[in-house]
């Protein structure tokens, strides 16, 4: 189990949150404005991204370095073409929230109880989560909420004294901040790093098995093939946090039929599990005529495979596996 946050690292949090809550940077700044917080120096950024400006929930999130940014970049592509759930919940960040009372949990309002906190009214309550990669959302840890205090410190100094210029970010810039040698608090422009490489296509080098599966029969079937999380925490005693289960469909678009669907498990590679099932698949009821994925980890697993055993792979919207996901997600959570 992590350590967890002190109740005086709380009340330092909540103080630079309300700080925040004064500066109303979302008045300003969208949510793709980056602001990059240097807590240490030579170490990677925290990359701040605030949330509010059009219209939609206010809040702040902060990636961790280069792979959180990666994350981000993830997340703010207009051609990311998966469900709702799977993007809130396959990224690492730490997000604060203005929003209600209602959406504060249980652990949360016990700190703001003792803290002797009072938020009165719709989108004034504020309340933090951390977002971990096939886990629940849940509350920041003892290292998390120490990185956030910090990143606070740097992103108020920059909302203080830096005004917003559109054209900085219009320029494809971002705003970097970071300490001097005195300890003091300074902020320029930097150009927005490259997104980094993300998706990997499994090369599938054994020559033997690649035939084998490429004499396999031709079938009728339309193969659909995706995967999202269950949005239900689980706890597994191996792990620090709830598993927010990841579960993955093997689905027949021709004959509207759930051909397999299970869970995979954190210590499970995904990629390992849907080729695994794929082949499973091609073994069972013959080569498709297609496969359909919308989700670009699964594209690009499949995009080797599929050309080697000349099986075109169509990148589709996939709406009917949404109701299938929201039913088998309801019916989860009625158990």
């Amino acid at each position: 189990m992590a350590t967890q946050a002190t109740l005086e690292q709380w009340e330092e949090l909540y103080d630079l949150a309300i700080e925040i809550t004064k500066l109303k940077p979302w008045n300003s700044y969208w949510d793709m404005d980056l602001i990059a917080v240097e807590t240490k120096k030579n170490e990677e950024p925290n990359f701040v991204s605030i949330m509010g400006k059009g219209g939609t929930c206010t809040g702040i999130s902060v990636y961790r370095g280069m792979e959180g940014y990666s994350d981000f970049c993830q997340i703010s592509n207009d051609d990311y073409n998966v469900p709702a759930t799977f993007v809130m919940s396959d990224q690492n960040c730490i997000t604060c929230y203005w929003g209600n009372r209602d959406e504060v949990d249980d652990d949360m309002y016990s700190i703001i109880k003792q803290l002797g906190l009072r938020f009165r009214g719709n989108g004034n309550w504020i309340y933090f989560k951390t977002f971990e990669k096939k886990s629940f959302p849940s509350l920041p840890n003892y290292g998390e909420v120490k990185m956030l205090i910090e990143t606070y410190k740097g992103l108020i100094e920059t909302l203080k004294h830096e005004e917003y210029q559109e054209s900085i970010f219009d320029k494809g810039d971002i705003i970097y901040t970071q300490k001097d040698e005195d300890n003091h608090w300074f902020s320029y422009t930097v150009p927005r790093p490259m997104e980094p490489e993300r998706y990997n296509t499994i090369l599938v080098n054994d020559s033997n098995l690649i035939d084998y599966f490429k004499n396999m029969d031709d079938s009728d079937l339309e193969l659909a093939i995706d995967m999202d999380y269950m949005m239900v925490p689980t706890n597994d005693a191996g792990f620090e946090r709830p598993i927010n289960p990841l579960a993955y469909i093997v689905f027949d678009l021709r004959n509207d039929q759930i051909l397999h669907f299970d869970l995979i498990h954190p210590d499970q590679e995904d990629y390992e599990v849907i080729m695994n099932n794929f082949l499973g698949a091609i073994e069972h009821f013959g080569k498709p005529k297609h496969v359909y994925a919308r989700n670009p980890y699964i594209l690009n697993w499949l995009d080797f495979i599929c050309e080697k055993l000349d099986i075109p792979l169509v990148e589709d919207d996939l709406e009917e596996i949404d109701d299938i996901f929201n039913m088998l997600k309801h019916m989860d959570m009625e158990q």
